[in-house]
C-alpha cells in the first residue's frame, strides 16, 4: 500500500521547518494557520482570503526573508515502514 504526504518547506528568519500534512488541502490549511499565529490586522493589514494573495503578501511583509516553497508530495511504499514502538 503506498501513501502519499504532502510537504513544503517554510523558510524564515531563523529556521526552515518541514510541514507535513495527508493531503494538499490539509497542507495549505496548516500553512494558513502558521501564517495565521503570527498575522497582526493592526499592523499588516486583513489576512488575505485568496490563496495567491496571502503568500505574495507574507513574503512582502518579511521582506522575502520569510516564504513557504518546494512544495511537492512523496509517495511513501508502507510496507518498507517499520512498526512505531511505544518508548517507555
Amino acid at each position: 500500500m503506498n501513501i502519499k504526504v504532502w510537504h513544503c518547506y517554510w523558510y524564515s528568519k531563523y529556521d526552515t521547518i518541514i510541514i507535513l500534512a495527508e493531503t494538499e488541502d490539509a497542507l495549505r490549511a496548516k500553512v494558513r494557520g502558521a501564517i495565521a499565529d503570527g498575522w497582526y490586522p493592526d499592523d499588516d493589514g486583513p489576512m488575505p482570503e485568496d490563496w495567491d494573495d496571502l503568500m505574495e503578501k507574507y513574503e512582502e511583509l518579511h521582506g522575502g526573508a520569510c516564504y513557504f516553497g518546494d512544495w511537492g508530495y512523496t509517495v511513501i511504499d508502507s510496507t518498507l515502514c517499520n512498526p512505531v514502538e511505544d518508548e517507555a
